[in-house]
């Protein structure tokens, strides 16, 4: 399987509780959902629980896949 998160899609966004909600879309090459509890990204590592995430086929291509995440993290 081959996968990789567009880089282009990571937001970042932080509460006044130093909760951070991660944003971010993973291309695959295979059906299902393909997500990621830690991210890291600038030096720093985010590791959290998915709260949503949706899946569908990139259009125009053959089997190539999107899922769309955001994680609730804290940083370690």
């Amino acid at each position: 399987m081959t996968e990789f998160i567009d880089c282009t899609s990571l937001n970042f966004s932080y509460n006044v509780m130093g909760i951070v909600t991660v944003s971010y879309t993973v291309v695959h090459d295979s059906a299902g959902f393909v997500t990621y509890d830690t991210i890291s990204a600038g030096g720093q590592s985010f590791a959290g629980y998915i709260i949503s995430a949706s899946m569908n086929q990139i259009p125009g291509t053959e089997g190539w896949f999107e899922t769309h995440a955001t994680l609730l993290a804290t940083t370690n």
